[in-house]
C-alpha cells in the first residue's frame, strides 16, 4: 500500500467518522425541536383555555351585571342568603364584578397565578378548582356575615384568585421541600399562618375578607397535596 493510497484510506475513514458524528449530533436537535415546539404550543393552549377563558367569562358576566345594575336587577349575579335558593348565584357570582377596577384587579391576579398553576395541571382541573374555590369562598363570606347578623352579599373571583395564589406559594418545590420536612401539624400551622398573612395584606373595609381567607386556606391545603398536578 503506497503512502498516497494510505492517506486516501485514512482520509475516507476520517470523513466517514466525521459524517457519522455530525449525523448523531444533528439528529437529536432535529428530534428535540418539534418536541419543544409542541410543549410550547401545549402550554399556550392551556394558558388560553384555562386563565384566558376564566378572564373572558369574568368580562362577559361582569358586563351583564353592569347591565343589570342599569335595569335595577342584579340578583342573578350576586350571592346572598339563603344559599339554598337561586343556586345559579353560586357560579355566576364568581365571574361577576362590581366595576372595572374590581374586574381588572382580579383578572391580573388570575392571569399571573392561574398561568403558573395551569402549567403543571390540565384545563379541566384548573376550571374545576377555580369555580369550586370561588363558590366555597363566596359561601363562607355569606354564612359568616349572616352569623354576625348582617345579611351580606358577595361577588367576584377574588376568593378563587387567593386560592390560586396560595396554591402556587405552597405547591412549588421550595415550599414543598420545607413542608415535607416537618410534621403535618406544623405544616398545617404554616399554611394557616400564610393564609392569614395574605388575607391581612389585602384586608380593608368593603372587602370580602372572609372569602379571601377561605380561598387562601383552601388553596393552601390543595397546594400541600398538589391537587392540580396532572398525574
Amino acid at each position: 500500500m503506497g503512502p498516497e493510497v494510505g492517506r486516501r484510506i485514512i482520509g475516507a475513514v476520517v470523513n466517514t467518522f466525521s459524517m457519522s458524528v455530525d449525523l448523531d449530533l444533528e439528529q437529536p436537535a432535529q428530534a428535540e425541536e418539534p418536541e419543544s415546539e409542541s410543549q410550547a404550543v401545549g402550554f399556550v393552549t392551556r394558558l388560553l383555555a384555562g386563565p384566558g377563558v376564566s378572564i373572558l367569562l369574568m368580562a362577559i358576566v361582569s358586563l351583564a351585571t353592569w347591565t343589570g345594575v342599569q335595569a335595577g336587577n342584579v340578583d342573578p349575579f350576586v350571592l346572598q342568603a339563603p344559599l339554598t335558593e337561586d343556586w345559579w348565584q353560586l357560579p355566576l357570582s364568581v365571574y361577576s364584578h362590581s366595576g372595572m377596577p374590581h374586574l381588572t384587579g382580579n383578572a391580573t391576579m388570575i392571569s399571573l397565578f392561574g398561568s403558573i398553576a395551569v402549567y403543571s395541571s390540565s384545563v379541566i382541573r384548573y376550571h374545576a378548582f377555580f369555580l369550586v374555590t370561588g363558590m366555597l369562598a363566596g359561601a363562607a363570606q355569606v354564612l359568616a356575615t349572616g352569623a354576625l347578623g348582617d345579611p351580606g352579599t358577595v361577588l367576584g373571583a377574588s376568593g378563587a384568585g387567593m386560592a390560586l395564589m396560595m396554591y402556587v406559594l405552597v405547591s412549588n418545590d421550595i415550599s414543598s421541600l420545607l413542608l415535607n420536612r416537618v410534621s403535618r401539624t406544623v405544616a398545617a400551622g404554616l399554611v394557616v399562618a400564610a393564609a392569614i398573612g395574605i388575607t391581612l395584606q389585602a384586608a380593608a373595609l368593603q372587602i370580602a375578607n372572609v372569602a379571601h381567607f377561605a380561598g387562601a386556606l383552601i388553596g393552601g391545603v390543595a397546594g400541600y397535596f398538589h391537587l392540580l398536578r396532572a398525574r
